[in-house]
């Protein structure tokens, strides 16, 4: 009996961690745009285009505000995960795959990522997004909102893989810079697993800085960080005057198998706000912020960086990865805004006021305040967060802005709206 009593345990835990581990239903912890390749060329190019291990679904059918489109499951992924990304929205929605519900997102403005391993099947797939046309958050989306054009990828990661990856120049001594790297590695399997991550670090795409290997050991659904470090010389540093940009080239290895290659652009700056002073590597820059849209495009930010522009404020909404991107490229300064204002509820924070003084409202702002975060972090062109427009003030941004100073690291976080109180870095 005792045995039977042991067995019948550990089925039942097990069967608990692989619930924990499918997510149904639910959506990932946020990150940035990070997309996975078969080999080192193919990861070199950087192309969002269809691949091995990642498919964008570029044609849908609307109808009555559901955008219908499909995906092909090669058996290529069999021993994979398959997660399903949403990015530009624009409004609240539910996803389902081949009529099952995979998940929702109350923000349609940050992307999103939804875990479909258990609900994908080979060969043909259906994605339904379901905008919701009762809008539940209209009231602090006192906006204007781009027509919703979501772009959809399905994405095919290895059992153990790379989850995110962010990055810290501090400079040393003389013209010595000091770069820490982190990469989170989860493990979606109920055995142990070690990973033995090679990472490469160039300048100019021929000039090699830094290389080396990692190795973590992951139990079952297991993360960890794995880190390594770099020394730069400044003048790999990134700014307005020299945007300069190291490619980082990483190579995830299983059990000697190699499962999935990434390249990414790194831009290194130290950031610091010290005394109400933005420092730029350690020289004061005068943030004039101008405020602009989120609706923007390419040859309108192109524009205004001619004419002189370089430190950008965007309103309340969200931001496509594609302009932040030419924001690093062009060395523009950006502060990005959550995607909340609340400003036709008016300015009183007494019952049935504002909703920022309602704590109903606590878990939707924090949680639009912290993907803004995580899904622009890795941008050396973001240097603040704002964390609402003409919102009053209240319980609610109170929370965002606690929720906000453990993830946001170095970049200052703002509310200019709210009546000079202690939920504002530049007040303190």
């Amino acid at each position: 009996m005792r045995s039977l009593r042991y067995i019948l345990a550990v089925v039942a835990l097990c069967c608990g961690y692989a619930a924990h581990g499918q997510h149904a239903g639910q959506m990932e912890p946020a990150r940035t745009r990070l997309v996975p390749y078969a080999t080192a060329e193919a990861a070199k190019e950087r192309a969002t285009a269809k691949q091995r291990y990642m498919q964008p679904i570029e044609e849908w059918a609307e109808s009555d505000g559901v955008l219908r489109g499909e995906f092909t499951y090669p058996f290529s992924w069999v021993e994979r995960r398959v997660y399903l990304r949403i990015e530009g929205a624009h409004s609240p929605y539910d996803v389902f795959v081949n009529g099952k519900r995979a998940g929702s997102s109350s923000n349609g403005f940050a992307a999103a990522e939804f875990d479909i391993t258990k609900i994908a099947r080979e060969d043909k797939n259906s994605v339904e997004v379901r905008l919701r046309g009762d809008d539940a958050v209209a009231k602090i989306e006192c906006f204007d909102h781009a027509a919703p054009q979501p772009k959809v990828y399905i994405i095919s990661q290895p059992r153990v893989r790379v989850r995110d990856i962010e990055w810290r120049a501090t400079r040393g001594v003389g013209e010595v810079v000091n770069v820490d790297f982190s990469v989170v590695m989860h493990n979606a399997t109920l055995g142990e697993k070690t990973s033995r991550l090679y990472y490469e670090l160039y300048i100019n795409d021929t000039v090699r800085l830094a290389a080396g290997h990692r190795d973590v050991v992951l139990g079952m659904y297991g993360v960890d960080t794995m880190r390594f470090g770099a020394t730069v010389m400044d003048d790999a540093l990134w700014s307005a005057a020299s945007p300069t940009q190291l490619s980082l080239r990483l190579k995830n290895r299983i059990a000697g198998r190699d499962v999935e290659f990434y390249d990414m652009a790194v831009a290194l700056r130290e950031l610091r706000y010290e005394d109400g002073a933005f420092r730029i590597n350690g020289d004061v820059v005068d943030m004039r912020w101008h405020e602009v849209s989120p609706t923007i495009t390419a040859e309108e930010l192109r524009a205004l960086c001619a004419a002189g522009h370089g430190a950008l404020r965007f309103t309340a909404g969200g931001v496509s990865d594609e302009l932040l991107t030419l924001c690093d490229e062009l060395g523009v300064y950006v502060a990005l805004t959550a995607p909340i204002n609340s400003s036709g509820a008016g300015m009183s924070r007494k019952r049935g006021g504002n909703p920022s003084n309602d704590p109903a409202w606590r878990e939707e702002y924090t949680a639009r305040t912290v993907q803004m975060i995580h899904t622009s972090k890795r941008h050396a062109s973001v240097v603040a967060y704002f964390l609402a427009d003409d919102s009053a003030n209240g319980v609610c941004l109170y929370d965002s802005y606690i929720a906000a100073k453990r993830v946001a690291g170095h970049r200052p976080v703002f509310y200019a709206d709210g009546g000079r109180e202690w939920n504002s870095d530049d007040n303190r």
